[in-house]
């Protein structure tokens, strides 16, 4: 969670402070779960909005850490054939993925959001579960913010003269 500066001291940058947050969901999660459980068979209590909680806990779980992710290059890779290529190589074929394939996929995917989110918003839409949380909208407008972000990280990654800001990538 929180990075090295030039002289050693820990700080914290906004990848760390997403991954706390995602952490944070994590642990929610799973104690909102055993709550839940709990409630629904030791005392037959049930409740619509419990469901939309723990979707929305994963939903901010997956999606919060995805631009760290991508900045750090800490995908995991299930590569054939990139681990007998020569750096120069590899280096060439993330570029590709970046803009030729990551960048226009995002891009299109965040403008096709737009409206979606602009009606989401007019309506203050609510969860699609009878009683369940309201605020649906929310999520909708951070599903095309993490499309717009992952657009401009691949953009400005693609084009940096140093890939994930490595000289050198192994």
């Amino acid at each position: 969670m929180t990075e090295r500066d030039g002289t050693g001291r820990n700080r914290f940058g906004f990848a760390g402070v997403l991954r706390g947050i995602a952490a944070f969901a994590v642990i929610s999660l799973l104690f909102a779960q055993i709550v839940i459980v709990a409630l629904r068979y030791v005392f037959s209590i049930g409740a619509p909005w419990a469901t939309d909680l723990l979707t929305y806990l994963f939903f901010f779980i997956v999606s919060l850490p995805l631009a760290a992710v991508l900045l750090y290059d800490e995908s995991v890779r299930v590569d054939v054939f990139n681990q007998r290529f020569p750096p120069a190589m590899r280096r060439v074929i993330d570029r590709i993925a970046l803009l030729g394939l990551l960048f226009p996929a995002m891009s299109w995917a965040a403008w096709k959001a737009v409206p979606m989110v602009q009606t989401s918003w007019r309506v203050l839409e609510s969860s699609p579960t009878l009683g369940g949380l309201p605020g649906f909208f929310i999520l909708k407008t951070i599903t095309a913010l993490v499309f717009v972000t992952l657009a401009v990280v691949s953009l400005i990654l693609g084009l940096r003269p140093s890939l994930y800001g490595k000289d050198t990538k192994t």
